[in-house]
C-alpha cells in the first residue's frame, strides 16, 4: 500500500483558504486541462434539486451541484500520475504549476473522480481522489480500445462545510453559465493569451445541463496585447522587472485590470487601492506580470503575500511601490491610446478642487497624471490620509524650540490648507441658509443658531491659536472672527461679569442681546474694548408687524448706549438683521439712515453724532449673499494660485 506523500487533510485544512468557492474549482479544473495540452475543453454544470413551481415558472435560484470537465489532453499518463501523487511536485513548474491545485477540489467536494482514456497505451484509467487517497488502491487501470484521448473529472458530492441543508449552509454559486463563462475568461485570459502566442488555439464550451444552454470561449475572445515593461527597486536595492500587457480599444465596454501570477489573473487592480475605469467609448485589458508576483501568490492564486505599504525580508516590495511605478506606465499608455486624457485629468482634478480645495496640495502627482481614469473617491481618500498625516506631524513638532526648513514648510502648508478647508466648509453653511431663505423657512431661531448657538459664550486671548470653526460669526463680517469675547443670547449682567465690568448703573442688566461681540481696541491693551451688538428680528415681513422691526432699532440703541457708558468700552456698533421691504426702507430713510452699496440689497447706516454710535440695518438676504461674495473671492484666489493649475500649465507646455 502506498499513501500519497503528504497528509491530505492537513493540506486541505491548513494550506487551502476557506475562501475557496466553486469558481476556484472550475478555474483549477480547466487550467489543469490546458496544462495537459488540451485544445477542446467542455465544462458541464448541473443542478440536482427540485424547485417549487408556480405554473411553468420555477421559484428559487438554480445553483451548481455537479461540475464535470471533459478534455482531449494528455490524460493521466505515467508522468502526470507521478506528479499527481506528490505534494508540491516540480513537474510543469515552468507553466506556473505549484503542485497544490488539486487540493482545492477537496475544500469544496468530498472527492474528485477522474476517468482518462489514453490512446498511446490503449488504456482506461480511473482515480478517486479523496482525503484518504491511496496512490495504489485508488488507481484503476483497464485495457480499452481508444481512438482519441479523453479525460473527465467529475465532482458531484459537496462537503458539509460548503453545503449542508440541515445546518442552513449553502455556499453554492448560481448556475448562470454566461456569468461563469465570463469569470473563467477573466481568470484565464493570460493563460489563453500565452498559448495563443505559441499558435495553440483553445476552445472552452460551457453546458448548463439543467437548463439546456451553452456558451463558449474561443480564440476570438482573446485580444492581442501590447507590452510595456518597467522596474521597481525593492527594499534591498535590487531591480525587479514588471511587465504590463495591455489592450485599449475605442469601443464601449469596461476596463479589466488584473495583477497576475503564473499566467493567471489573481486579483483586480482595485483590490489593491488602484481603481481605474475607462472613459465612455473606451474599453480594454491590463494584465500585470512579474516573477515577483509569481513568487508571492498564495496557493489558491486568489491573493498575494504583499503588504500595502511596509516591506520585510520576505515581502521586499509593497503594493504602494508597485502602483507608484505602474501609474507612470498607465499615464504614458492612456495619453497615447486616449487622446482626450489631459482634458479628462483636468476635469476630474477640478471637480476635486471644487469639492475639497484644501486637499489639492496633497494629491500625488502620479494620480494627477491619470486622474481621468482613476476613481475620484480613491484620489480624495489618499490625499486625505496625507493631509491627516501632515497634521499629526505638525502637532507632534509643536513644542520643539527649533524647526528644520522642511518642518517649517510643512507647518506653513498645513496652516494654509486648514484655512482653505475652513473657507470651503463655509460654502455648506451659505448653501443651507440660502435654501432656508429661498424656501420661505426664515425661522429666526434656526438662523440664530447657525450664526452662533444660543446661550453660549466664547473667549480667546491674543496668545490663542485662532479656532475658526467654533461659530459662523463671519456671516456678519469676516472681521468678527477675531473677537476676544462673544456671547449669544446671554443677559447683559452676565456679559459684563465675564468682561470684569461693573453693572451698578446699568438699567438693562436682564436684557439679552442676540449677539454681543467684543474686540481688543488696542492689541497691546486688553482694557480698551470695541463692541458689536447684533439683533435678529422676524424676517417674514408679510406676516410680522412692521413696527416690531423698528422697535428692534430702539432696543439696539439702548444696548449700545448701555455698553458705551462703560469706561472700558471705547467703541460700539450695532447691527439689525431683518427683512427690509420698501416700507421699512422708507422709514429708515426718514430716520436719517443712508443706503450703502451691497451685492444684493442696500445696507442702511446711521451714525448718532451725540451718542457716538453707529447702527447698520442689513437684510438677511444681503447678509448671506455678501458672505457668499466674500467667500467666492477667497475661493477664486485659492483656485487661481493652486498647485494644480501650475501642474496643468507645465503639462500643456510639455505636450505642446
Amino acid at each position: 500500500m502506498s499513501k500519497m506523500f503528504a497528509e491530505i487533510s492537513r493540506i486541505v485544512n491548513e494550506d487551502i483558504s476557506s475562501r475557496v468557492t466553486q469558481y476556484d474549482v472550475i478555474f483549477e479544473a480547466i487550467t489543469n486541462s490546458i496544462h495537459a495540452n488540451s485544445t477542446d475543453i467542455k465544462c458541464y454544470l448541473n443542478f440536482n434539486g427540485n424547485l417549487l413551481k408556480d405554473g411553468d415558472i420555477e421559484l428559487g435560484r438554480i445553483k451548481v451541484d455537479t461540475i464535470r470537465v471533459v478534455d482531449n489532453g494528455d490524460g493521466i499518463n505515467e508522468d502526470n500520475y507521478n506528479s499527481f501523487s506528490k505534494y508540491r511536485t516540480e513537474f510543469k513548474k515552468d507553466l506556473g504549476c505549484k503542485g497544490v491545485g488539486r487540493f482545492v477540489f477537496l475544500k469544496v467536494y468530498n472527492s474528485a473522480n477522474y476517468l482518462s482514456k489514453i490512446k498511446d497505451i490503449q488504456e482506461k484509467r480511473q482515480i478517486k481522489f479523496h482525503i484518504n487517497f491511496d496512490t495504489e488502491l485508488d488507481l484503476k487501470k483497464e485495457p480499452e480500445k481508444v481512438s482519441e484521448n479523453e479525460t473527465e473529472i467529475l465532482l458531484n458530492t459537496l462537503n458539509s462545510q460548503y453545503f449542508d441543508w440541515d445546518r442552513k449552509i449553502d455556499r453554492r454559486i448560481e448556475l448562470d453559465i454566461f456569468s461563469i463563462r465570463d469569470k473563467v475568461l477573466m481568470n484565464l485570459i493570460p493563460t489563453l493569451y500565452f498559448y495563443k502566442q505559441k499558435g495553440v488555439d483553445i476552445n472552452i464550451t460551457f453546458f448548463d445541463e439543467y437548463g439546456s444552454k451553452s456558451t463558449i470561449i474561443s480564440p476570438q475572445d482573446i485580444p492581442n496585447f501590447k507590452v510595456e515593461k518597467f522596474n521597481v527597486i525593492n527594499n534591498q536595492g535590487h531591480i525587479i522587472e514588471f511587465k504590463l500587457n495591455y489592450n485599449i480599444e475605442n469601443k464601449s465596454g469596461n476596463l479589466h485590470a488584473f495583477y497576475c501570477a503564473n499566467n493567471r489573473t489573481v486579483c483586480e487592480f482595485e483590490d489593491k487601492e488602484l481603481k481605474i475605469s475607462m472613459p465612455y467609448d473606451y474599453s480594454g485589458f491590463m494584465l500585470l506580470e512579474s516573477q515577483y508576483l509569481n513568487s508571492q501568490a498564495n496557493n489558491e492564486r486568489n491573493d498575494f503575500d504583499i503588504f500595502p505599504i511596509k516591506t520585510d525580508v520576505f515581502s521586499t516590495i509593497s503594493w504602494d511601490m508597485i502602483n507608484t511605478e505602474l501609474k507612470k506606465v498607465i499615464s504614458k499608455i492612456i495619453k497615447i491610446g486616449i487622446p482626450k486624457t489631459v482634458k479628462l485629468n483636468r476635469d476630474k482634478i477640478n471637480e476635486i478642487q471644487d469639492e475639497r480645495p484644501y486637499l489639492v496640495n496633497y494629491i500625488d502627482e502620479n494620480d494627477i497624471e491619470i486622474a481621468g481614469v482613476l476613481d475620484k473617491k480613491q484620489i480624495i481618500e489618499k490625499a486625505k490620509k496625507k493631509f491627516d498625516a501632515s497634521k499629526e506631524t505638525v502637532l507632534s513638532n509643536a513644542n520643539k524650540k527649533e524647526f528644520t526648513d522642511e518642518e517649517l514648510t510643512q507647518a506653513i502648508l498645513l496652516a494654509q490648507n486648514e484655512l482653505i478647508s475652513y473657507i470651503n466648509d463655509r460654502v455648506i453653511v451659505i448653501d443651507k441658509l440660502k435654501k432656508l431663505i429661498d424656501s420661505g423657512e426664515q425661522v429666526e431661531s434656526i438662523i440664530h443658531n447657525m450664526i452662533m448657538r444660543k446661550y453660549t459664550t466664547d473667549s480667546q486671548s491674543k496668545d490663542d491659536f485662532l479656532i475658526l470653526n467654533k461659530n459662523n460669526l463671519w456671516l456678519l463680517d469676516d472681521r468678527f472672527t477675531t473677537y476676544s469675547y462673544a456671547a449669544s443670547d446671554k443677559r447683559v449682567k452676565d456679559i459684563l461679569k465675564d468682561l470684569d465690568i461693573a453693572d451698578d448703573d446699568t438699567k438693562i442688566v436682564n436684557d439679552k442681546p442676540d449677539f454681543s461681540i467684543f474686540f481688543s481696541h488696542d492689541p497691546h491693551n486688553d482694557d480698551r474694548l470695541k463692541s458689536v451688538l447684533v439683533e435678529l428680528k422676524p424676517f417674514d415681513y408679510k406676516t410680522k408687524s412692521h413696527r416690531k422691526k423698528h422697535q428692534g432699532l430702539l432696543q439696539l440703541r439702548e444696548y449700545l448706549e448701555a455698553f458705551k457708558a462703560k469706561e472700558k468700552i471705547k467703541e460700539v456698533y450695532g447691527y439689525l438683521i431683518t427683512d427690509v421691504d420698501d416700507e421699512f426702507a422708507d422709514t429708515l430713510k426718514g430716520d436719517g439712515y443712508v443706503a450703502m452699496y451691497s451685492s444684493e440689497h442696500p445696507i442702511y447706516h446711521r451714525y448718532y453724532n451725540t451718542l457716538d454710535i453707529s447702527i447698520f440695518v442689513v437684510s438677511v438676504r444681503t447678509m448671506i449673499y455678501d458672505a457668499e461674495a466674500r467667500n467666492k473671492m477667497f475661493l477664486d484666489i485659492i483656485r487661481k494660485n493652486s498647485r494644480i493649475n501650475q501642474l496643468f500649465k507645465n503639462s500643456e507646455l510639455a505636450n505642446s
